[in-house]
């Protein structure tokens, strides 16, 4: 494994790199920058993860610095602070895992190491290259209460062409297989529950698992994904605002992004994310929402270009991506 540690403290990054080199089951290679070479180092030295240290100048802004790094170089990102710095904001930057660095170096260090152990158990270390990857347009898709309903609706009207559709829909862990597979047993789309490192092809419909947040990423072979747990985000886990603002970067203009019917917020600001990257968004109207509270929040937010009835959603999105 080859690691890429990121910190303005010189005896903190050579300390780390020499316990994680004892102590990790990985024995990663390490190399260390500071965060004005990070970019450079990135590409260079192409790492298979990444450490970054939080703690530095306050000229950068820990949650851009992360956005900068996450979808751009397509590699997990973990990062440490000692700062009250809100976890969520990180994970919706792309950061796949939060540390808080205390006092007790030995169990830093050993949090760190556990963590990158996850990151590798996950599969996101070994992407899966072998289908052809889209490199065009994506649709996302989140929704809560009711959403598991709506999303059929629009899906049967979707042909098997169409450019690949990640959702997150607020469901607990355990059910969002088996709703994949009920889904892919009557479309003629291919839907699956969310696994890191698959890369995404035509026809695809990717459903967030339980307890996992879905983020999709770009690389030159095209989108691929990664479903990590991590903290709550606008309060859940997948969180429909950790996807949206994954492809606002990634996709930028190339997406559309539906918000169906849910209660709360979530989907909010990273709708309006994708809709300020070019995206053009859509959310479905109160009189075919369950709940129309997510939807809702998108159009105050200004983060919706249209609002329409479910039964004409899919229509929207042939003219836009089809």
């Amino acid at each position: 494994m080859k690691l890429l540690i990121i910190s303005n403290n010189v005896n903190l990054r050579s300390r780390l790199s020499a316990a994680l080199m004892q102590t990790s089951a990985l024995r990663p290679t390490a190399q260390c920058c500071d965060t004005g070479a990070a970019k450079q180092n990135m590409t260079s030295f192409s790492p298979d993860a990444v450490i970054v240290d939080l703690d530095f100048e306050r000229a950068l802004d820990p949650v851009e610095f992360i956005k900068g790094l996450a979808p751009r170089y397509s590699v997990p990102i973990i990062v440490f602070t000692a700062n009250n710095i809100p976890h969520s904001q990180l994970i919706g930057a792309g950061a796949v895992d939060v540390i808080v660095r205390k006092n007790d170096m030995d169990r830093f260090f050993t949090r760190i190491s556990a963590s990158l152990s996850n990151v590798s158990s996950t599969g996101i270390l070994k992407k899966n290259t072998a289908a052809k990857a889209s490199r065009g347009k994506l649709i996302a898709v989140g929704g809560s209460t009711g959403s598991t309903s709506a999303l059929p609706v629009i899906l049967k009207d979707i042909p098997v062409e169409s450019p690949p559709i990640v959702c997150v829909l607020h469901m607990p862990e355990g059910y969002t297989k088996i709703y994949a597979d009920q889904l892919n047993s009557t479309l003629p789309l291919n839907v699956v529950e969310a696994k890191s490192g698959m890369y995404l092809k035509n026809g695809d419909v990717v459903i967030a698992a339980g307890k996992r947040h879905l983020r999709v990423f770009r690389d030159n072979k095209g989108y691929f994904i990664t479903s990590e747990r991590g903290v709550p985000v606008t309060g859940h886990c997948p969180s429909v605002d950790a996807l949206f603002s994954s492809v606002a970067v990634s996709a930028k203009e190339d997406a559309v992004g539906v918000i169906l019917t849910g209660m709360g917020r979530d989907g909010a600001r990273g709708m309006l994310s994708m809709k300020n990257a070019g995206a053009y968004t859509i959310a479905q109207d109160e009189a075919s929402c369950v709940v129309y509270g997510m939807p809702k929040a998108a159009v105050d937010d200004g983060a919706a270009s249209i609002s329409c009835p479910l039964t004409d959603i899919a229509k929207k999105i042939k003219l836009r991506m089809i």
